[in-house]
């Protein structure tokens, strides 16, 4: 079996404003300390000597976040950037605020969750919830190809873990998974020979790892 554990960032000062934050990379995509802390928490719930690899969006919030996860162990454990992990792209809505496209936009939001419906991505000039998808997945069958008995730490985003989950369960365009919460853990498990996938695990914190 392929185990792959998938870590969102911590919290960072956009996700304080509730700013949409897509693949934006700077001072305010980054952790703010309570984001610092909360990773931190989670590593002291994980046994990093557990994993063979890390695998980690190329943004700074990320590389943050695996910086804190590799404390003691970063000459070890074998870490690979990779751009399929990035977050979605938001279009003409990076970095605006979440409330502000609320009152303009009040179609293009879920209700319960706040996120953006999978037909408006597009809308904004972003990319689709299938084009997200297609390159995790894509990463995803690598790993299994390459790596097929390890256990793979990668460390992403909040909706390219959704999108990476649903794609366990089979399914593509849908808002009835709510984005993980920062530096949670989701594990998901493919059997190499059968293809057969499990979602073992969603947003998990320490509470529940």
């Amino acid at each position: 079996m392929t185990t792959i554990d998938w870590v969102r960032h911590g919290q960072t000062h956009a996700n304080v404003s509730h700013m949409i934050q897509g693949q934006l990379d700077t001072a305010v995509t980054l952790m703010t300390s309570t984001g610092e802390r909360q990773v931190q928490d989670l590593l002291a719930h994980l046994e990093m000597t557990d994993y063979n690899r890390i695998v980690v969006s190329p943004l700074q919030r990320t590389r943050q976040t695996a910086a804190i996860l590799t404390t003691g162990s970063a000459d070890t454990l074998p870490l690979t950037l990779d751009q399929r992990l990035v977050e979605g792209d938001y279009g003409d809505w990076t970095g605006q605020s979440t409330a502000e496209l609320q009152k303009r936009y009040p179609d293009a939001f879920d209700p319960l969750t706040h996120e953006v419906l999978p037909d408006w991505l597009p809308r904004t000039g972003g990319e689709s919830y299938r084009q997200i998808q297609a390159r995790v997945g894509q990463l995803v069958a690598e790993l299994v190809v390459d790596h097929p008995y390890e256990h793979i730490l990668v460390v992403s985003h909040g909706l390219t873990i959704k999108l990476a989950a649903l794609l366990m369960l089979g399914l593509g365009t849908s808002q009835a998974l709510p984005e993980p919460r920062n530096a949670s853990l989701t594990r998901m498990t493919i059997d190499p020979a059968t293809g057969h996938r499990y979602l073992r695990g969603y947003s998990l914190t320490r509470l529940g790892l």
